[in-house]
This record gives structure tokens, C-alpha cells and sequence, in this order.
């Protein structure tokens, strides 16, 4: 199944599980009986895949890793999201956030050493961080329900389609798109996914462990998180709709998706 087939069936499923049986909206919030059976079951799936494989492996990690190299490799990969940030600024409008973001690509790709040091904030040029999650909230596209993918963990249909549509503007991606069927190709792309949520699961391990610890029903305190952290999303369609006219300039410093 190739990448564009995948994002045409997220859309599909976005549409499909934004309106239930009768027609109406379907709140995020909502979880049919059913669906939180699928959920439950997936989310043990993919604990059960964390704890005999992912933790060990980002303990592992860690061991062998310095903070210092940790955060070369966030920055790496977070230098990577500033093009899709770039096109959602521009889609949303925000032309100077747009701007901000391709500045501070091209200068943490070059004086940052490939990203891995970020230069362009410490030169006062803070992140203009921007997903198409949030270009879809912004044109009042619905959520659709809370649904437990495998590996990939809590999401929604949104967010699903959002993350899919944003690799695209991932450079990695453009750089081994015609490379996918040469052994290096495969190597560079699975390879640098693989480092990317290993050193995200390193650096949350404590995190994670708490909230494990802290939780009576660990599911339910993971859907609450999440759900919680996409409220963020809520206000930008009635806020585009309060008056068409007005220039908006959100603050999307703080999201992280997915």
C-alpha cells in the first residue's frame, strides 16, 4: 500500500467516523460500547508490545546515550517538522509564521549541523510550530471519536489524516521517496523512524512510569490526557467564525502531535 492510498483511506475513515448511524456530528469524546472494546483490547495490545519490547529498548538507549546526544537527535528530528510548518502557516494565512518557519529550517540545516543544534532560536527566531491537524480544526473539520491505532497508539481520525498529510513535507521522506526500493533507501528510512520514537520513548520514560504508577485505570488516564491536550484545537473554528475579516495569530508554540 503506497503512502497516497493510505492518506485517500484516512480521509475516508475521517468521514465515516465523524457522523454516527443517524446522521449527526460525533463528538471526539463520544466512545460507543464497541469501540471502546476495540480500544481496550488495542491499548493492551500495544502496552504488552512497549513493555517486551520499546522500553527495554529505549533503557537500552538511554544507557549508552548522554542527555546532550538525546537532544541532538530531538532537535534532528524536530528541525525535520519545520517545512510541514511552513505550508500550514501558509495555509492558515499566517504568512510571517510561514516565513519564520523556512528561516529557521534553512538556518538550523546549515549553521545548526543538519538540525541537531538550534541555532535559530538562540538567535531570539522562536518556533512558529504548525500541524494540518490544526489547519483542519481551523476550517471546522470534525475530530470524530478517540480510537486506539496499533503501535501508533491514542488518536482520532483527524489527527490519523493530519500526521499522514504532514509527512509529506517531512524532508526525509522527499529525500528517499524514490529510494524506497534500494536497500540503503529502506535502511535510511525505517532505520531513522525507529531512532526517532525510541529517543522520544527515552526521553518520556519517567513521564510514563508515573502516570502508570498514579492510574487506577491506566486506559482511561491516557484517553483523558489526550483528549485534554487536544482541546487546544477547539476554539480555532469558532474563533474563524466569530468574524471572517480579522487576521488571527494563534499560538501554536506548544503543540505536539502525534
Amino acid at each position: 500500500m503506497n503512502n497516497k492510498f493510505y492518506i485517500f483511506l484516512l480521509s475516508g475513515l475521517l468521514c465515516a467516523c465523524t457522523t454516527n448511524p443517524n446522521g449527526t456530528k460525533m463528538n471526539v469524546s463520544d466512545e460507543p460500547s464497541k469501540l471502546e472494546v476495540y480500544n481496550r483490547a488495542m491499548f493492551n495490545f500495544n502496552y504488552q508490545v512497549d513493555k517486551a519490547v520499546l522500553k527495554p529498548v529505549a533503557k537500552g538507549y538511554k544507557v549508552v546515550t548522554t542527555k546532550s546526544m538525546r537532544n541532538r537527535v530531538t532537535n534532528f528530528f524536530a528541525n525535520l517538522e519545520e517545512p510541514a510548518s511552513a505550508v500550514n502557516n501558509l495555509l492558515q494565512g499566517r504568512m510571517k509564521k510561514s516565513g519564520v518557519s523556512v528561516a529557521r529550517f534553512a538556518i538550523n540545516s546549515t549553521l545548526g549541523l543538519l538540525g541537531t543544534f538550534d541555532v535559530a532560536s538562540g538567535w531570539g527566531i522562536s518556533k512558529a510550530k504548525n500541524t494540518f491537524d490544526a489547519t483542519m480544526s481551523l476550517y471546522c473539520m470534525p475530530d470524530g471519536p478517540f480510537i486506539v491505532m496499533p503501535i501508533l497508539g491514542p488518536a482520532t481520525p483527524r489527527s490519523l489524516v493530519g500526521q499522514g498529510v504532514d509527512a509529506f513535507a517531512d524532508p526525509m521522506y522527499l529525500a528517499l521517496y524514490d529510494k524506497q526500493d534500494e536497500t540503503w533507501g529502506q535502511v535510511a528510512a525505517y532505520g531513522g523512524t525507529g531512532l526517532k520514537y525510541i529517543n522520544l520513548r527515552a526521553e518520556n520514560m519517567e513521564l510514563l512510569d508515573g502516570l502508570e504508577e498514579s492510574s487506577v485505570d491506566f486506559y482511561q488516564t491516557v484517553k483523558s490526557a489526550f483528549l485534554q491536550n487536544r482541546t487546544k484545537f477547539e476554539s480555532l473554528c469558532a474563533q474563524k467564525d466569530e468574524s471572517a475579516p480579522k487576521s488571527y495569530d494563534f499560538d501554536f508554540e506548544d503543540m505536539d502531535e502525534e
